[in-house]
C-alpha cells in the first residue's frame, strides 16, 4: 500500500471514530435529559408581584412567569405554581412542602436550605428617595444618613440590614411604603426597579417626584429545596441548560 493509501485509510478510520463519539455523546446527553425529568408534577411556590408574577385566578402571567414556563416546556416538566405570602412561600420548601420558590435573588439564609438556579430574570435594585430629600446622592451618604422603610421577608429588606443600612420600618405590601416615603416618615426605599415603577404607575405618581440612585444589580432564580434535589439530583442541572434560552430582560 502506498503513502497516499495509507493515509486515505487513516482519515477514513479518524472520521469514523470522530462520527461514532459524537453519536455516543449525544445518546448520552439524551438520557441525562430525560433521567433528568421528574416523574411528578413539580410544585413552586411564588407571591404576588408584577410585574414578574401575576395571579389572575385561573391562569398566571408576568416576566418570571414566562421565564419559567420556557425552561419548563424545553425540558416538558409537568410542574404547577402556588402563590402564597412571601414568607410562606419560602418557608414552605424549607419544610418540604413544596419543591421549589421563585423569583428570588440569592442570599445566604435562602442557601441553607435550597439550591438556586441559574439566574436568568432581570433584577436592577435602586435607592428611591423624596425628591427633595437633603442629602448627597451618593451610597455611602445614602447608608449613613438616611432611614429606610423596606419589605418584610424580601431580600432588599435582608440585603439593608446585612449591609448596614438604617431599616426602621418593614411590612408585606410596597404600596404602604411609598406614602410614607412621600410623607417623609421614612428616608427611602431600595428597591427592584420594575416593581417600583408599577407601584408608582398604579398610585398615579409620577416618577420625576422622587430622586433616584442606581445600586446593584441583583438577577433572579429559581430556588429548588434540598430535599427535592436529594431525591432527583439530576433536575438542577437540567433546568440551567434551558436558562439561557428562557433569559428575561427589559432591554
Amino acid at each position: 500500500m502506498n503513502l497516499l493509501a495509507t493515509w486515505q485509510v487513516r482519515i477514513q478510520q479518524q472520521v469514523l471514530l470522530l462520527f461514532i463519539g459524537l453519536c455516543l455523546t449525544s445518546l448520552f446527553v439524551i438520557q441525562i435529559a430525560m433521567a433528568a425529568v421528574v416523574n411528578k408534577t413539580v410544585t413552586i411556590t411564588t407571591q404576588e408581584w408584577p410585574p414578574y408574577q401575576i395571579n389572575h385566578g385561573n391562569y398566571h402571567s408576568g416576566f418570571a412567569i414566562e421565564a419559567l414556563d420556557c425552561v419548563m416546556k424545553r425540558l416538558e416538566q409537568p410542574y404547577k405554581i402556588i402563590f402564597l405570602p412571601w414568607g410562606r412561600a419560602q418557608h414552605d420548601v424549607k419544610t418540604n412542602v413544596y419543591d421549589g420558590f421563585f423569583a428570588a435573588s440569592q442570599n445566604n439564609h435562602r442557601d441553607t436550605y435550597a439550591k438556586l438556579s441559574n439566574t436568568f430574570i432581570e433584577q436592577k435594585w435602586q435607592f428611591f428617595l423624596a425628591k427633595d430629600f437633603i442629602t448627597p446622592l451618593d451610597a455611602e451618604s445614602i447608608k449613613t444618613n438616611v432611614e429606610f422603610g423596606s419589605r418584610l421577608h424580601s431580600n432588599t429588606s435582608y440585603w439593608l440590614n446585612k449591609n448596614g443600612y438604617k431599616v426602621i420600618y418593614e411590612t408585606t405590601n410596597l404600596d404602604e411604603l411609598i406614602p410614607l416615603l412621600q410623607k417623609k416618615r421614612i428616608g427611602a426605599i431600595m428597591e427592584n426597579s420594575l416593581l417600583f415603577q408599577v407601584a408608582i404607575d398604579r398610585a398615579g405618581i409620577p416618577i420625576s417626584e422622587f430622586n433616584v440612585v442606581n445600586n446593584i444589580e441583583k438577577p433572579l432564580g429559581v430556588y429548588f429545596g434540598d430535599q427535592f434535589l436529594k431525591q432527583n439530583p439530576q433536575f438542577l442541572d437540567a433546568f440551567n441548560q434551558h436558562t439561557q434560552a428562557c433569559r428575561f430582560t427589559s432591554n
